[in-house]
């Protein structure tokens, strides 16, 4: 009886190895074919149309890396919380293109240079598809799942409550 229960050990074991084997095999297609379908960051920074100001900052922020792990894909909605001057707003707008939106949070407090520059920024092409929110956080609202990711709230359908 030893013996057979061994036998019978030794056929679930492998066959829970490949089982094992298999799914991560399947995975491993799946996230192959994800990354595939992933925007070239790279050639977004190189648009032309990018500022000089934004191609230096490009050199300290390394945002190609930032976008990677973001996993941000067109027609996504993004709520960038503190966009601040809008560096990230952009780059995030850009990504997502004409089908994906963008809101562009700051705080109603922000200094009149940081709104300045935001606004400057939301009038370029660039950012067509982007809203500004000038509200706290508190008052975002994200309906469905929402997944946070450092400064970024990637949601499926957001609403803003009016105060």
């Amino acid at each position: 009886m030893t013996g057979l229960s061994a036998a019978r050990f030794y056929r679930v074991a492998i066959g829970a190895v490949m089982v094992a084997t298999i799914g991560m095999a399947c995975l491993g297609i799946k996230r192959a074919s994800a990354q595939a379908d992933a925007p070239d960051y790279a050639a977004l920074m190189a648009a032309p149309d990018r500022s000089d100001g934004d191609r230096q900052a490009d050199k300290r922020r390394d945002p190609v890396p930032f976008l990677a792990f973001a996993g941000l894909r067109p027609g996504m909605k993004v709520l960038d919380m503190g966009a601040g001057a809008g560096y990230s707003t952009e780059l995030d707008a850009r990504v997502v293109g004409p089908t994906g939106t963008v809101y562009g949070q700051n705080p109603p407090d922000l200094n009149e240079r940081g709104r300045a520059a935001f606004a400057a920024r939301l009038a370029t092409p660039a950012m067509k598809n982007s809203v500004g929110l000038s509200r706290y956080p508190s008052m975002i609202h994200c309906r469905r799942t929402c997944t946070i990711s450092m400064r970024l709230l990637f949601c499926s359908s957001i609403t803003t409550r009016r105060t």
